[in-house]
Parts: structure tokens; sequence; C-alpha cells
């Protein structure tokens, strides 16, 4: 929610390109020194080797995206406003039906969270094409790579350290989200904080509550038990 509200004004024009630009490299130094700090507390062997590769890896992806950012601009020129919208929706789905969820991959994406992270990359491209300006396209894809491809290895780390730090994220995250959406449009703010606090709490209450009803079968298909 918070990256689709970045894009909503990056998009209307009440954030600018150069200043989104400004904060994805702000987050990313300061997620790639946490990352470090949290490698080093984990004792992850290879982290020197890493530290390396990171670093190339990202330069280059950021002179790739500088480069193609004119294209992508003009990439959907021919599309009509109504698909790349629902294109988007469809890859977010499934950018969240593949996430990879779990706290024990730190070092690498793998399957199926490689499709997660692929159909995200997609959607931040097609919605990008919609953007007015190289400069926006270029920031938008940048922040994107960080939001997407970094931020959750960073929270993966950090979970694995204090379950509470994580939490704490989470819960600034959707009050954050809440309240960028609160300036664009005040019921899907509301709408957004009704799910998530049914999701967090109404969901695992119920399921308690259900489990008076449950009945439990036995049958000669038991282990045997003493007596």
């Amino acid at each position: 929610m918070v990256f689709i509200a970045i894009f909503i004004n990056l998009y209307r024009g009440s954030l600018a390109g150069d200043t989104l630009l400004y904060f994805s490299l702000a987050l990313t130094v300061l997620g790639f020194v946490s990352w470090d700090l949290l490698s080093i507390f984990l004792s992850v062997p290879e982290q020197r080797i890493l530290r390396f590769s990171v670093v190339k890896g990202a330069l280059l992806i950021v002179l790739f995206l500088f480069g193609l950012s004119p294209v992508l601009r003009t990439l959907t020129e021919d599309t009509s406003s109504d698909t790349i919208w629902a294109m988007t929706v469809l890859l977010f789905c499934v950018n969240l039906a593949f996430h990879d969820y779990s706290a024990g991959n730190i070092t690498n994406i793998r399957f199926p969270g490689s499709v997660s992270l692929n159909a995200a990359v997609l959607a931040s491209v097609l919605l990008a094409s919609q953007l007015d300006s190289n400069l926006s396209v270029f920031a938008f894809l940048a922040f994107s790579l960080t939001w997407f491809a970094l931020f959750p290895i960073f929270r993966r780390y950090l979970k694995r350290i204090s379950v509470a730090a994580s939490a704490a994220i989470t819960v600034v995250l959707v009050l954050v989200a809440t309240f960028m959406f609160g300036y664009i449009l005040r019921p899907i703010a509301m709408l957004f904080m009704f799910i998530t606090l049914f999701i967090t709490f109404g969901c695992p209450l119920w399921l308690i509550w259900v489990q008076r009803y449950k009945n439990e079968i036995h049958g000669p298909w038991d282990e045997a038990r003493p007596i």
C-alpha cells in the first residue's frame, strides 16, 4: 500500500521525482549499513564476498535503469490505460501469492520468491510507463527495486534477531500507508485499516473460537495408547 500511495502521488505530481530519488538513495544506504551490521551480528561467513557483489550489482542496475528510462517511459504508449491498470493489479496479486514469507532464507531469492519479485518488477515497469518524465521513471523504478528486492531481505535478517523489531516495522508501515491514503482517498485508508486489523486480530480469535466445534474422530487407524 505504501508503494501504491507513492506511485499515486508521483502520478498526480504532488511528489517530485528527485525527492523520491533522494529518498530511495537514503533508504538504500541506511538499509545496506543495517544489513551489514545485522550480518556481522548473525555471523554470516560469506558477508565480505556479498558486500562487494551487492555494491557492484547495485551500480550496474542503477546505470541500466538510467539508460533505459526513456525507453520504459514510452513502452506502453499504444496500450490503453485500463489494460495497464488491470495487468498491474493481476501482477501484484501474483506478487502477494508467491512472496516468500519465511524468515529462513536470508542470502538469496529462490522459487517461488523469484516469481513474486519478477511480478512486482514487471508491475512497476507498467506503472512507470504512465509517468510523464524520465527522472520520475528512473526514481520510481529505483525505489521499486529497493522496496521489493532489498527490503524483504533486510526484514528477514531483522526477524532472525528480533521478532518484536520486525513487528514494530510492520505496525509503522501500516500506519504510514493509512496516513498516506488518508490524503488520497479516506474510504480506502479506512478499509485498509479494517482489513489489516481483522486479519491480524480477528482471524486468530475466530479460529480459536471455532475450535470448540471441532470433532475429533478416533478409530483403529490411531496409534496405540497405553492404558
